[in-house]
């Protein structure tokens, strides 16, 4: 995601600017889970990018990390229901009650097969 004021990148080729925030939904397999949770965190921060947002259906949980002055990420934000005032985003604010709701509907769905 690019935030307002940030440059955006081409609309093709290769990107090397990096995005303000990834946001990584977190697989449910453990060996993508660490994935997610490990790989992911150590190639986002060379790529760059400034925050990193996990988000974990499973345990219905959201981490905010912010790129630090050394290059790593540092943990900003854990939350898992409410209303959640996402850092660096001036004033987005994220309903996860409503999101872990959306998942639920999406999922009865698919089990009726809709």
């Amino acid at each position: 995601m690019y935030l307002a004021g940030t440059p955006l990148p081409p609309c093709s080729g290769i990107i090397a600017q990096s995005p303000d925030i990834a946001i990584e939904i977190v697989s449910p397999t453990p060996r993508d889970g660490r994935r997610d949770r490990v790989e992911k965190v150590a190639d986002y921060a060379f790529f760059g990018v400034r925050y990193y947002w996990i988000v974990d259906p499973q345990l219905r949980s959201l981490e905010i990390l912010a790129r630090g002055t050394q290059g790593r990420y540092e943990h900003l934000l854990g939350a898992t229901e409410g209303r959640v005032d996402t850092p660096g985003t001036d004033g987005f604010v994220l309903d996860l009650d409503a999101v872990w709701a959306e998942i639920d509907r999406f999922e009865a769905s698919e089990t009726r097969g809709e």
